[in-house]
C-alpha cells in the first residue's frame, strides 16, 4: 500500500492471473459496495456499506501490523476473499443503460464517506455484515466462540418486511448424509421413509439461532450446518421425511442487518447513527492519508537502552554476551523503524557510555515525549526460565494498553513465552513524568535465549515487533468524525 497526494494505492492479488494489481483503495471500495448491497437501497445504508468495506480493507492494511497474503506477502488483500468480485468495469455489461446511474450513487456513497473506517480501541474492527438478521442480531461468540466486544447483541425490528425473512428448503435424506459426511442408521431404508430425531442436543440462543447440535453422533456448530447445507441463516427449525429446513433470515445474523440498515435509513437515521446502532462502543475515524505510511508522525518517543558503560551491573549471560550491548543493539534498530514511521526519536545513549538513572529520567522529563521506554534483557538463577515481561507503574492506563500491544507483537514473532504485562516500582516508571514502559525481551540467563540474541535478525526482530505494537498503540487514524 502506497499514496500518491490524496489517493491512497492498495496491493491486490488477483489469484486467475496469479499477478499483484496496485490500485486505488477507494476504488475497490466502489467494487465492493457494488458487490455486497444492491444498489437500490438508500444512500445511508449504501454510505454504511461504504465504511463497511473500507475497513475490511483498512484491517488488512500492513500498516495495522497485517504480513501480507500467504500466497504473496507482498500484497494486502487477495480477490479470492470476495467471491463473485467483479470490476466496476466488468459491470458495464451487467448494468446496461442503468450504468451511470448506478455509477453516480456509487460516486455518491463512497466520496461522501471517504477515508473513514470504523475503530474499536485504535484498531480497525472486524466489520461483518448479513443481509437480514431476522429480529435481533447474534453476538459474536454464539457464532464463532469468540467474545467481540463490538459485536453485540442488538434488536432489531426494522427487517421484518425484507425478502429472506421466512423460507424454507427441502433436502432429502441421502443428501444431508453426503454433505455432512455421516450415516443415519436405518432399517430398511427407503427414500421417502421418516427418520425420527434426525438432530437432538441441539442448541439454541435466546433469538432461536442454532449455535450446535449432533447428528448421526456428530456435533455441528450451527454456522457450519448452515454452509454445509447452504441454509439461509442459523435460525432454523425443520420436518422429517425430505427434511424441509424452515429459515429466519439470511446469513449469520452477527454485526449490521442490511435490510434493517435500509429501513433505518428510510425512516432519516444517518449512516453514522446505524453504524453505531449495530457496531457496540466504535468509533468513525477519518483514515488520513499522512498517517498511512507515517502512522507516527507527531509522536515523540525516547528509547533507553538500559545498563550502560562499566558501571551499568548489567547482567551478562551463560557465554558471556553482555545485556548492555544486546540493549543498545535493539534499540538502535527500534530507532530506525520508528523514525521511518514517521516519530521523533530520542535516545538515552547511543555509545556504550554510563549514565546514572536520575540524568535518563531527567532527558525524559525534559523532552516530555509520548513515551519512554527503557529495553532491558532479563536474569534468573534458574537457567530454564524464559520469556517476555513488560513492566509499567500502577494506575498509568495508557501504559497499559501500549504493553498489552508490544508483549503480543513480541511473543508472535519472537515465538517467546508471554509472561505477562505488570505494574513495578523502578525508579524510571515512577519517576519519568510520561508514560514509560519497561520492556524485559528475554532472559540472557537462559543459554537457549542467549543464544538466539547473539543472532542480528532476532534483535532486529524484537526492535520490529516493539514498532508494531506502538503503531498498533496509535492506530493510523486521527479525529473522530461525528457526522455523516
Amino acid at each position: 500500500m502506497k499514496e500518491s497526494n490524496e489517493i491512497i494505492y492498495i496491493n491486490i492479488y488477483h489469484p486467475d492471473e496469479k499477478k499483484i494489481a496496485e490500485e486505488p483503495l477507494e476504488e475497490m471500495v466502489k467494487s465492493l459496495v457494488a458487490w455486497s448491497m444492491p444498489l437500490t437501497f438508500h444512500i445511508e445504508a449504501l454510505k454504511c456499506q461504504s465504511i463497511i468495506m473500507r475497513t475490511i480493507l483498512a484491517k488488512k492494511l500492513k500498516t495495522f501490523g497485517e504480513e501480507g497474503i500467504e500466497v504473496s506477502p507482498e500484497a494486502e488483500i487477495s480477490l479470492e476473499e470476495f467471491n463473485g468480485y467483479l470490476s466496476l468495469e466488468a459491470y458495464k455489461q451487467i448494468w446496461g443503460n442503468k450504468y451511470d446511474d448506478y455509477k453516480a450513487i456509487l460516486d455518491e456513497a463512497i466520496d461522501d464517506t471517504k477515508g473513514i473506517v470504523i475503530f474499536f480501541n485504535n484498531k480497525p474492527i472486524d466489520a461483518r455484515f448479513h443481509m437480514v438478521c431476522g429480529g435481533a442480531t447474534e453476538n459474536s461468540e454464539n457464532v464463532d466462540g469468540n467474545i467481540v466486544q463490538y459485536l453485540r447483541k442488538v434488536l432489531c425490528c426494522y427487517c421484518q418486511d425484507a425478502p429472506y425473512i421466512h423460507s424454507y428448503k427441502d433436502i432429502s435424506i441421502e443428501e444431508i448424509e453426503k454433505k455432512l459426511g455421516i450415516q443415519f442408521v436405518k432399517e430398511n431404508a427407503t427414500k421417502t421413509m421418516e427418520i425420527e430425531n434426525v438432530f437432538y442436543d441441539i442448541h439454541r440462543d435466546e433469538e432461536g439461532r442454532i449455535t450446535k447440535l449432533k447428528a448421526a453422533g456428530k456435533e455441528f456448530q450451527g454456522k457450519e450446518l448452515m454452509k454445509l447445507l447452504q441454509l439461509n441463516s442459523t435460525r432454523f427449525s425443520w420436518k422429517p421425511k425430505k427434511i424441509r429446513f424452515f429459515t429466519t433470515g439470511k446469513g449469520d445474523g452477527v454485526g449490521l442487518c442490511q435490510y434493517g440498515a435500509n429501513q433505518m435509513a428510510r425512516e432519516g437515521k444517518k449512516a453514522s447513527e446505524i453504524l453505531n446502532y449495530y457496531y457496540t462502543g466504535i468509533v468513525l475515524r477519518i483514515m488520513k492519508k499522512n498517517n498511512i505510511e507515517k502512522p507516527l508522525k507527531g509522536k515523540t518517543i525516547i528509547i533507553d537502552a538500559a545498563h550502560g558503560g562499566e558501571k551499568g551491573e548489567d547482567h551478562i549471560g551463560p557465554t558471556g554476551l553482555r545485556e548492555k550491548d544486546i540493549n543498545l543493539d535493539i534499540c538502535w534498530y527500534l530507532k530506525k523503524k520508528i523514525a521511518s514511521l514517521g516519530a521523533t526519536v530520542y535516545m538515552t545513549r547511543e555509545n556504550d557510555d554510563y549514565l546514572p538513572i536520575t540524568e535518563r529520567a531527567a532527558i525524559a522529563n525534559k523532552i516530555l515525549p509520548d513515551f519512554f521506554i527503557t529495553i532491558h534483557q532479563n536474569y534468573f538463577k534458574h537457567p530454564t526460565i524464559s520469556g517476555t515481561e513488560i513492566y509499567y507503574y500502577r494506575g498509568d492506563k495508557e501504559a497499559n494498553k501500549l504493553g498489552r500491544e508490544i508483549i503480543e507483537e513480541i511473543t508472535k514473532e519472537l515465538q517467546t513465552v508471554n509472561r505477562g504485562v505488570k505494574t513495578a516500582e523502578f525508579f524510571l516508571l515512577r519517576d519519568v513524568k510520561v508514560s514509560a514502559l519497561h520492556i524485559e525481551i528475554v532472559y540472557i540467563s537462559n543459554p537457549k535465549e542467549e543464544a538466539l540474541l547473539r543472532k542480528e535478525d532476532f534483535k532486529e526482530k524484537a526492535a520490529v515487533a516493539i514498532a508494531k505494537g506502538i503503531v498498533k498503540y496509535h492506530g493510523c487514524a486521527t479525529g473522530d468524525y461525528h457526522y455523516l
